[in-house]
């Protein structure tokens, strides 16, 4: 049976389609049409076609291709989706994290202003009360403490020695406290002072200048003492105290002539100088201890006349050692006829080294050894410079404060041949030439104290 539908046919030219003319082709609805594969050309025709149809701008389909891409992207990769949703939710905890932050920062700063402020606060009210404490002695130890005060000081001068003596803490303190009292230029009485740290401020500024006590001691010192029987003799006269006595004998330079040999101040370098005889001070004086020692000091200077420096400069000895030989005589010697004799003997010994090294004089080792009692063997053994029996020529210092007497014995001996000596009870001595005779001599005297 004849169809007589047309059916078109291909044209030579791709993609054109040629219809019977007059005829419309019939619709064909979605579901009867057949797929089929197209080929490259005609997929191309038809998008032109289509483009043809509905315009757009270049940049509409960039946009919607980009879109497209993103979309699909996304899809194929649910991380990056995830991602790109958690960027744009951060955004806003992000501000509120910087709030919180800038919160936490004030928080800080307040907590350290609040301790900076508690610190100060505890600072200012251990000052306090430490303060308080030192101006009204609260809290502080019960002991007595001497101090020396020169000529022409003030109260505010004093303050120094006060903070280190220990009877005030801080003497910065002090001085304030006397300058808003007024009392800051007070003069202070030279003298010694006793205080104590348990005094308050008003206590030890009346103490410093109350009137000086007049109360008078004579203080004898005798040929022979040594240093340390001198000290005592001043204790027991109530002249000054231990600690300041002690520093006077002991560390401080006095600037006699005689005592440039001797320097830096040592423990007993005074020893020999300090010239026996009978003294005035006052007792609790506020006079300085050292002016009480450089009285003793000034009388040696005054003592030592032109006569002495002649027979030391004839003899070629230094003072030094005018002052060893003249103690050495002083111990030994009681009979005033008997120093230059005893002198002889020592300058023999002393011009012959060689036969006679050793002066072997028992009062040197006797100071070495503390007591006057008659030597023992272990004694002779004690290994000292002033051990005469062992080291050569003489001690290396005077082992008491000689008198006159001696001073001038030692500078003017008697010539004589006697090289030994030996005490009898009363005192006097027997001289020998020999060891021989010595000997002899030795055997009566052991037999005359035996009888004592």
């Amino acid at each position: 049976m004849e169809n007589r539908h047309y059916t078109p046919k291909h044209s030579e030219k791709a993609g054109s389609i040629q219809r019977a003319p007059g005829r419309r082709a019939a619709p064909t609805s979605s579901a009867s049409r057949t797929p089929q594969r197209r080929t490259g050309t005609a997929a191309s025709s038809s998008a032109g076609t289509a483009g043809a149809r509905r315009p757009r701008s270049e940049a509409a389909r960039a946009s919607q291709t980009g879109t497209s891409r993103k979309n699909a992207s996304a899809d194929r990769d649910p991380a990056k989706k995830e991602n790109t949703a958690a960027t744009t939710t951060k955004k806003q905890p992000q501000k509120d994290a910087n709030n919180n932050q800038r919160k936490k920062s004030g928080c800080a700063l307040a907590s350290l202003y609040f301790i900076c402020i508690l610190g100060i606060s505890i600072c200012l009210s251990l000052v306090l009360i430490f303060s308080a404490n030192d101006v009204l002695a609260l809290i502080k130890p019960d002991t007595e403490i001497a101090i020396v005060v020169s000529e022409d000081t003030t109260v505010n001068n004093v303050s120094k020695q006060l903070d280190e003596g220990g009877i005030v803490n801080y003497g910065t303190l002090f001085r304030l406290f006397n300058t808003v009292k007024g009392d800051s230029n007070t003069i202070v009485s030279a003298g010694t002072y006793t205080l104590s740290p348990t005094m308050d401020y008003s206590q030890i500024l009346r103490a410093l200048t109350k009137t000086t006590s007049t109360t008078s001691v004579k203080v004898t010192i005798p040929e022979g003492y040594t240093i340390s029987q001198i000290r005592q003799t001043l204790l027991e006269k109530h002249v000054t105290s231990p600690a300041l006595l002690d520093n006077a004998l002991n560390a401080y330079p006095f600037k006699h002539s005689f005592l440039k040999e001797q320097k830096p101040p040592a423990a007993n370098w005074l020893e020999g100088y300090l010239f026996p005889d009978t003294y005035e001070f006052i007792q609790d004086s506020k006079q300085p201890v050292h002016e009480v020692i450089n009285v003793m000091l000034n009388n040696f200077d005054k003592k030592y006349d032109k006569q002495i420096k002649a027979g030391a400069e004839a003899l070629g000895l230094s003072t030094h050692e005018v002052v060893i030989i003249a103690s050495l005589i002083e111990r030994e010697a009681k009979a005033s006829d008997e120093f230059a004799k005893i002198s002889g003997v020592i300058h023999n010994r002393l011009k012959n080294k060689e036969t006679f090294p050793h002066l072997q004089i028992d009062a040197a080792l006797q100071y070495a050894v503390g007591h006057n009692n008659p030597l023992t063997e272990a004694d002779k053994q004690l290994d000292s410079p002033y051990n005469l029996y062992r080291h050569e020529g003489l001690p290396p210092g005077p082992i008491c404060n000689p008198g006159y007497n001696a001073l001038y014995a030692a500078t003017h001996p008697t010539e004589h041949d006697y090289y030994y000596y030996v005490a009898m009870p009363d005192g006097t001595h027997l001289f020998a030439k020999t060891n021989n005779q010595h000997n002899k001599n030795r055997a009566k005297a052991d037999k005359a104290w035996a009888n004592q």
